[in-house]
């Protein structure tokens, strides 16, 4: 990352200048030493709430940070018992079982409702053991740091064959309905052959509910085993799969039988996805087999393709009526890139070179990336920072300033929760900074020797004491064909001074 730095100071009638270039890094930083974890996959806090943090481990507890003032550990709800969670042993940092994704309801603080899935030990028609469970629970009434885990109301309870892909991360949308990740139910090629089926199980699918019922919504469509209630949901009516007889190309003879609940499908493991708290869009990490990891953008009828693709890559020849979406990015298999895990859009306040970005790590290899795109157009994608002794699993934000936070997974209770900061290392160097100049209530500033078609950011403050990192975003902007670009941006002359930067990417 690199940037220009400008400062403009109005002295009566003359114009100071200075100029360097600055290039910064990003570090880790345990962000509750007194704290560990065990094997944790959420990190999540209720709406519009700022002083506390909730993290959700796998083996079957939900811990709460009352005060992140003050930091401490208590345990807000715990179902390892209660629930029967099949959970893995303190040192699996890897399994894919447990207690794996917390929702808030939007209305959490009047109602007290919040949602979990996990895998646990039930019986339905379809078999004993285990299966996927999506529950809502409610808060403790004489206690706000306490679940009340005999609350719980069971939405799906769904007899799964396989112990991996198991997904089940979970998040309120824009529109206030629950989205739900599923995943193909395990085993290797999509060996129990639901990754292209809507009127099958719940598996291999970004689900889209309406826990409120509301009107206008429509009851869900029964299923043989999976769905005992028909009444504690209801479906949106503009879910894609509502009204369709046909998919892939193919007529569908039992229109009952469809899950009206998808909202996109073909998934193979869709590990973590976020809403961009902006832009309201949709970023999922999604987990490969042998070859490939992607990033997927996820939108109404969405079709990921596999298992016919993995991402980019073909595997087999696909139906000629099915309409697949490819991934935003992709990167191939390594000796240590092998797993993605997907992240959160940065939207803080402290760190305005990422601000935009959307982050996203490797399990394996330990690097975090950020990326950026409009639309289809992927105009950066750069690792920030790798730690190789490190697990990834899951990401979230402080609610205090945005802050993104990155569960690192180890053995024991010894988890930790990390906190993304910059350290930036600034070295006077005058480059790139063509011409420099107030016209009228504008400043003007003209660009050279930039990444030819590249982006770059304008980023301001009226006080050189504020840190770089914290200071506002103004535009973005791109390079012409040969690395030059011209900025406008207004100045209010009532000010004594205001500072620029100029950020790469």
């Amino acid at each position: 990352m690199a940037m220009w730095f400008v400062r403009l100071g109005l002295l009566g009638s003359a114009l100071a200048l200075a100029v360097c270039r600055a290039s910064g890094a990003y570090v880790i930083q345990n962000a509750f030493p007194t704290l560990g974890f065990t094997n944790p996959v959420c990190i999540t806090s209720p709406p519009g709430e700022t002083n506390r943090l909730f993290i959700v481990e796998k083996k079957g507890k939900i811990v709460v940070i009352p005060n992140l003032a003050s930091p401490s550990r208590s345990i807000f709800m715990d179902i390892s018992n209660s629930s029967q969670v099949i959970s893995a042993a303190d040192s699996n940092v890897g399994g894919e079982e447990g207690l794996l994704g917390m929702a808030f309801h939007p209305g959490y603080a009047t109602n007290g409702y919040f949602y979990l899935f996990y895998s646990g030990t039930a019986t339905t028609t379809a078999g004993s053991g285990r299966h996927d469970i999506l529950s809502r629970f409610q808060v403790s009434a004489g206690d706000v740091n306490q679940g009340n885990a005999a609350s719980e109301v069971r939405y799906i309870v769904q007899y799964d064959e396989q112990n991996n892909h198991n997904a089940g991360d979970l998040h309120f949308g824009p529109d206030g309905y629950l989205y739900v990740s599923l995943g193909d139910e395990g085993g290797a090629n999509d060996s129990q052959h639901n990754s292209q089926k809507i009127t099958n199980d719940f598996f291999s699918a970004i689900m889209r509910i309406d826990v409120d019922k509301r009107a206008g919504s429509l009851a869900p469509h029964a299923h043989p085993s999976a769905l005992p209630s028909l009444t504690s949901y209801a479906v949106p009516s503009d879910n894609p799969y509502v009204g369709v007889t046909s998919f892939n190309g193919f007529p569908i003879v039992d229109t009952s039988r469809i899950r009206t609940e998808f909202w996109a499908v073909g998934m193979r493991n869709p590990w973590r996805f976020t809403f961009d708290p902006v832009s309201g869009e949709l970023l999922l990490g999604h987990v490969g087999q042998d070859s490939t990891e992607w990033v997927d953008v996820v939108t109404k009828g969405f079709n990921s393709g596999w298992n016919f693709f993995e991402g980019n890559t073909q595997l087999g020849v696909p139906p000629a009526g099915m309409v697949r979406t490819p991934p935003l990015i992709q990167y191939a298999h390594t000796t240590s890139r092998k797993c993605i895990i997907g992240g959160v859009v940065y939207r803080g306040s402290r760190m305005a070179a990422l601000y935009g970005s959307y982050l996203y790590a490797d399990y394996v290899s330990g690097e975090i990336w950020a990326l950026r795109h409009t639309g289809t157009n992927v105009t950066s994608n750069t690792v920030i920072l790798t730690d190789s002794t490190t697990k990834w699993t899951a990401f979230g934000t402080d609610p205090r300033n945005g802050d993104v936070l990155v569960a690192a997974a180890r053995g024991g209770t010894t988890s930790t929760i990390e906190r993304i900061t910059a350290s930036p290392a600034i070295a006077p160097l005058a480059l790139g900074i063509a011409d420099f100049r107030v016209i009228g209530t504008n400043v003007r500033i003209t660009a050279t020797s930039g990444v030819p078609s590249g982006s770059f950011y304008l980023v301001g403050s009226p006080n050189l004491s504020v840190p770089w990192s914290n200071w506002g975003t103004l535009s973005t902007n791109s390079f012409d064909s040969s690395g030059a670009a011209t900025v406008t941006n207004a100045f209010d002359p009532a000010l004594g001074q205001k500072f620029y930067i100029l950020k790469l990417p």
